[in-house]
């Protein structure tokens, strides 16, 4: 081994930053968005969502009428199976002892113990892109319990089940369907009235609360989109902007990128009807540090977390696939 310069061995090196910067995970507007509202669930084989699905008997009536007494049957539930996701973090010898002390310029165990968590998430927000099949193939073990992503969410397919419920289970008497999310393939230029369409593909009702307040988009539309507007009326969510996710407004929801984001696709969320729902005993569970007998100094922990994306109603979302610039 060569011997290292005169200079380097008597100078200490400047650390410009003693806390590491992340250069690797990147934010997931989607699991944020979701995840902080803390909703839990304490057990059972599956995650039940129950659905009111229709109405009873009802209409106008006179003097002789005779009413209807036959039971109708108006709530079904969808069920998710739970998914689970682990992190695991290493030290050995070297990282307790010589990684100490005045020696020590990056706490390397401190870091590990964070990064095992953003490991996490980093994992969940790839899987939330893609269907359960998708990331069973992409899994690691061959029994994983992955997320099932928004891709099913949005599939189109009438006899395809999501949440073990078909959009062919849940039809109105006019034949159309109440368990399948709105879809636009058509070609369109991104900005103001293209917004208006994908809107209305998702509503549920006629106030702003049965509209999406969530809009994903790749950064490049997002951009496009945010030139179309005027100057002055450019607002954004607070809250999404100090959590560090760049947005601009639309109709008082959050239009924002995700990086994994397709191309010229843009989805609306209306997060009233889409929780992830987390195990109250799981929710990123507190990491306690064991050694093996046969490797004393090597120690190891990890941190775990299960829970699942649920949708309560899919129609109140949406899916455009063919949104261009220009």
């Amino acid at each position: 081994m060569a011997l290292i310069q005169e200079l380097q061995a008597v100078t200490d090196d400047f650390i410009y930053n003693r806390t590491p910067e992340d250069i690797y995970f990147r934010d997931h507007v989607l699991i944020w968005k979701l995840a902080k509202k803390g909703k839990s669930f304490n057990g059972g084989l599956k995650i039940q969502a129950n659905l009111e699905y229709g109405k009873q008997h009802t209409g106008a009536y006179g003097p002789k009428t005779e009413f209807p007494v036959a039971k109708k049957e108006i709530l079904t539930a969808a069920f998710f199976l739970y998914a689970a996701y682990f992190g695991i973090s290493t030290y050995d010898m070297e990282d307790q002892l010589l990684n100490n002390g005045d020696a020590a310029m990056v706490n390397i165990i401190q870091t590990k113990l964070k990064n095992m968590q953003k490991s996490i998430r980093d994992t969940m927000a790839i899987d939330i892109w893609r269907t359960r099949a998708e990331n069973l193939a992409a899994a690691l073990y061959a029994d994983a319990r992955p997320f099932e992503g928004v891709k099913a969410l949005f599939d189109q397919g009438d006899a395809v089940a999501y949440g073990e419920i078909t959009p062919n289970d849940l039809k109105r008497e006019d034949g159309s369907h109440m368990w399948k999310a709105g879809y636009d393939s058509t070609g369109r230029i991104m900005g103001f009235a293209t917004m208006q369409t994908i809107r209305r593909l998702a509503s549920v009702g006629n106030s702003d609360a049965d509209k999406p307040d969530l809009y994903i988009t790749t950064e490049l539309l997002k951009d496009a989109y945010e030139a179309t507007i005027q100057a002055q009326v450019r607002y954004s969510d607070k809250n999404l902007a100090d959590s560090g996710f760049d947005n601009v407004l639309f109709k008082g929801a959050a239009v924002t990128s995700d990086e994994r984001q397709t191309a010229n696709y843009v989805d609306g969320y209306n997060t009233k009807y889409l929780d992830i729902i987390h195990h109250a005993e799981r929710n990123f569970t507190k990491p306690e540090w064991k050694a093996e007998i046969r490797t004393p100094e090597t120690y190891t922990c990890n941190t775990r977390w299960m829970g699942q994306l649920v949708c309560t109603n899919r129609l109140a979302h949406v899916r455009a696939t063919n949104v261009t610039v220009s």
